[in-house]
Formats: C-alpha cells, sequence, structure tokens
C-alpha cells in the first residue's frame, strides 16, 4: 500500500510539473522618468494646501516593482508598489496593472494601464491613472525588456511617463 501510494505521489507530481498551466507569475521591475505636459487645474485650492512646489510643476521619476500572474502569456494582472520623487517631493504609489501584449514574437507591442493611489510628502493622496504603450523585446526564455511612452493624470496635472523595464 505504502509503495502505491508513494508511485502515485511521483506521478501526480511529474505530470504536475510538466503541464503547461495558462496562469503563471510573473514580476516586473521597471523605472520612468515624468515630464510635466499640462497642469489641469490654474488656481490653488481655497483652503490654501496644495503638493505642487512654490515655483511651480517639476518633472519626476518613479521605481516600481509588481507581482502578478500571466494569462496566457499575454494579459498580466497584478499589484504594484512605486517610490516616486518629483523634485524635492517624494512619496509612493500603490496601484492595480494591467498589461496586455499583442504578440508573441521576440520584439512585441504592449499595452499598460496602471490605476491607484499617490502618496506624496503624506499631504496628498490622490488617484492617478497611467495608459503607456510600447515595445517589449524578449531577450531570453523568461527575461523581457520593455520600453513605453504614455500619460499619467495625477495631481491636477497629465505627465509624460518615459519608462525602461524588466519583466520575469
Amino acid at each position: 500500500m505504502k509503495k502505491t501510494l508513494l508511485i502515485c505521489a511521483l506521478i501526480y507530481s511529474y505530470i504536475n510539473t510538466q503541464a503547461q498551466s495558462p496562469i503563471k507569475y510573473t514580476a516586473k521591475i521597471e523605472t520612468g522618468y515624468h515630464f510635466i505636459f499640462a497642469r489641469l487645474l490654474k488656481d490653488m485650492p481655497e483652503d490654501g494646501v496644495s503638493y505642487h512646489r512654490p515655483h511651480g510643476l517639476s518633472d519626476g521619476i518613479d521605481l516600481s516593482f509588481v507581482n502578478g500572474v500571466s494569462l496566457r502569456n499575454n494579459l498580466r494582472l497584478g499589484l504594484g508598489i512605486s517610490y516616486l520623487d518629483y523634485k524635492q517631493m517624494d512619496g509612493y504609489a500603490i496601484f492595480g496593472d494591467l498589461e496586455y501584449l499583442t504578440g508573441k514574437r521576440k520584439v512585441s507591442p504592449v499595452f499598460n494601464i496602471m490605476i491607484g493611489k499617490s502618496y506624496v510628502n503624506d499631504i496628498s493622496d490622490n488617484t492617478f491613472v497611467d495608459f503607456t504603450g510600447g515595445v517589449e523585446h524578449k531577450v531570453g526564455k523568461k527575461l523581457s525588456l520593455q520600453y513605453k511612452v504614455g500619460l499619467r493624470f495625477v495631481h491636477h496635472s497629465v505627465f509624460l511617463p518615459v519608462r525602461i523595464g524588466a519583466r520575469l
């Protein structure tokens, strides 16, 4: 009886390791530079509290890490966290990440949407939406590089993010 259970366990383990599951773990790390594109509000709020620098808006950088799952290697869902730095105003963001890869070639177009909350200098907690598109270049069996550009709506402003990242 013990030998039968051991053989069944070994067969089950072998089948599980060889199975082609449509859902796989994925991780991404990326960095980006945000060019200020437009300010949507011209005046200060009535309460006088503002997260903008006294001399106006500035460009910024981010460093993001996303954990998630890949469905059929072309639709990816994840949760991420970012470090943000807008010229002496730093903070973080927590977001959901949806990414779609349009092909399975070595270089394929990729589209990305991030939606979340950003916390800059513990003053603001604004919702942001980030739409980007670009290319994903497969450099190995499991490693891909991404180059993206798009629009980021946050802090009553529009930014033009330019990003580079690596996906496992």
